[in-house]
């Protein structure tokens, strides 16, 4: 996928080659943005380079499990997302998108739209998979907001998924996308208002 005009970039799948800069990405993700990932950057940044690539041959980019990337057109990483699948046979028919996030200078352009629309329509593309899930942190009223206009609807809430350094405690709101229009009549009256 290509956007038009000056704020131009791609959406692709991401490749080994250009794996060491989007693994650069991720770490700024988590340094910059300790309170919207589970992952500590103080642990995955002492993770060495050829073990993260490890990681992404074998979890990130294998079976059916994809991540994305948004590049300018020089091929600098804008942004990425992942989208994985449930290993275990009962669960093999949900996904789940992980990891979006957009350098606040590209933001407001459409990236992490277009990322979260790549990892959707990959999934949609999977056989046997029937829904799609995404956490998003409580407080992250824009990222809740934009999952909603893809078509997740916020079904529960986990408390104090994650415990900052400093004592803060940081709030999941589970989200679902049923591909198949299975009814989640309830779930909706249960996730606390935003805001």
């Amino acid at each position: 996928m290509t956007a038009p005009g000056p704020d131009r970039f791609t959406v692709e799948r991401i490749s080994a080659e250009r794996f060491p800069a989007c693994w650069a990405l991720r770490l700024r993700a988590l340094r910059d943005h300790p309170d919207a990932f589970g992952q500590p950057f103080d642990e995955v940044v002492k993770v060495s380079a050829a073990e993260a690539l490890d990681q992404f041959r074998t979890r990130w980019d294998n079976g059916d499990n994809r991540t994305f990337g948004a590049f300018d057109p020089d091929g600098v990483p804008l942004g990425m997302t992942g989208v994985v699948r449930e290993p275990r046979r009962k669960n093999r028919h949900r996904m789940s998108i992980w990891g979006v996030y957009v350098v606040p200078e590209a933001r407001g352009r459409g990236i992490s739209s277009a990322l979260l629309g790549r990892a959707l329509r990959h999934a949609r593309e999977v056989p046997g998979v029937l829904q799609i899930h995404i956490t998003a942190a409580s407080h992250n009223t824009a990222a809740i907001r934009a999952y909603e206009r893809a078509g997740f609807v916020r079904v529960g809430r986990l408390p104090r998924v994650d415990i900052l350094p400093d004592g803060t405690s940081i709030d999941d709101d589970l989200m679902v996308l049923m591909l198949d229009g299975h009814p989640i009549a309830g779930c909706e009256e249960t996730a606390p208002p935003l805001g």
